[in-house]
């Protein structure tokens, strides 16, 4: 099995980083071999969240190699021609080299949606009739479509991605994600989800697709990991208690979808993961603007090389 590891970008409890440092990640990031940048998708927050397409043209400036995808993008809370315009944009910044994935969702904040207008109950449908509208507009010149959520006529959009679509991943780890998964999505991309939880996941995904007569790719699934590697075990310790309680479990519980620890146990962690059958990992640090680029150093030197 092929691992490929990359990283997330975009959670800022401690305050925004610079955009010195922003450029630094990104390119410190390339430097030590991580296969891609993940960029969190947030509207509307109580923290400070920054534009992700704005960010990944800046990641496309300073780049020439690293992947780079929302993790997961609110497609429900955008018109879905102006997503496929923006990311066709992106992939052409990028070289046309396939560096875009697209990986798209509900939202994790409802609030997201109802801000723009789009009522909670119609988040599901918006999502799915937007996937089918991205790769239409990415494949086809003059698309009309006459949908429940969406209408348009006689739409081309230019440049579209080179060679077609870009891959759409769906995140969410419910039962009706991997339905979504198994009928309309490119791949399955669950965050916070234990090696047990990863591995039903993809017997039931497995299972769903099949009855609708679709091939899934085990490679064409990856987790999202909370992360922090210290040597320091009250600093594990401590922050690991601060994410139980932010999303209201018990810490063994967080421990058991989470990478904190040292070193050697965030790649306990991730091999757990991998003899569960998954082969791609995004590990989102848990850090302070400062220590952003010093915890992606560990991971590239210590922990990456190990997995």
């Amino acid at each position: 099995m092929h691992v490929k590891i990359g990283i997330g970008f975009g959670l800022f409890a401690g305050g925004l980083p610079s955009p010195e440092t922003i450029c630094n990640y990104a390119e410190r990031a390339e430097d030590l071999g991580i296969d891609s940048i993940w960029l969190s998708d947030h509207l509307v927050s109580r923290r400070p969240a920054l534009e992700i397409a704005t960010v990944m043209a800046l990641f496309a400036a300073r780049t020439k190699r690293i992947k780079m995808g929302p993790s997961v993008l609110t497609l429900p809370a955008r018109h879905p021609v102006e997503v496929a315009k923006s990311y066709a944009t992106l992939d052409y910044l990028t070289g046309g080299r396939r560096r875009v994935i697209m990986a798209v969702g509900l939202g994790s904040d409802p609030q997201d949606c109802l801000a723009c207008g789009v009522p909670a109950a119609e988040r599901a449908g918006r999502l799915a009739e937007g996937v089918t509208i991205l790769r239409r507009l990415w494949t086809e010149e003059h698309v009309t479509h006459k949908g429940k959520f969406y209408q348009f006529e006689d739409v081309t959009i230019e440049p579209r991605p080179v060679g077609g679509a870009l891959d759409i991943w769906i995140g969410g780890r419910s039962d009706a994600a991997l339905r979504r998964v198994a009928k309309y999505g490119d791949g399955w991309f669950p965050s916070f989800v234990s090696p047990d939880g990863f591995r039903a996941g993809m017997d039931k995904l497995t299972a769903y697709a099949s009855a609708l007569g679709r091939p899934i790719d085990p490679g064409e699934a990856g987790v999202v990991l909370l992360t922090h590697a210290t040597r320091d075990r009250a600093t594990a310790t401590a922050l690991a208690q601060q994410v139980a309680q932010v999303f209201r479990t018990d810490p063994e519980a967080m421990a058991a979808r989470s990478a904190i620890g040292t070193p050697e146990e965030c790649v306990e962690r991730i091999r757990a993961y991998v003899a569960a059958g998954c082969s791609k990992f995004v590990l989102f640090p848990l850090a302070t603007a400062e220590s952003l680029v010093p915890q992606i150093e560990t991971y590239g030197r210590e922990i990456i090389p190990r997995v």
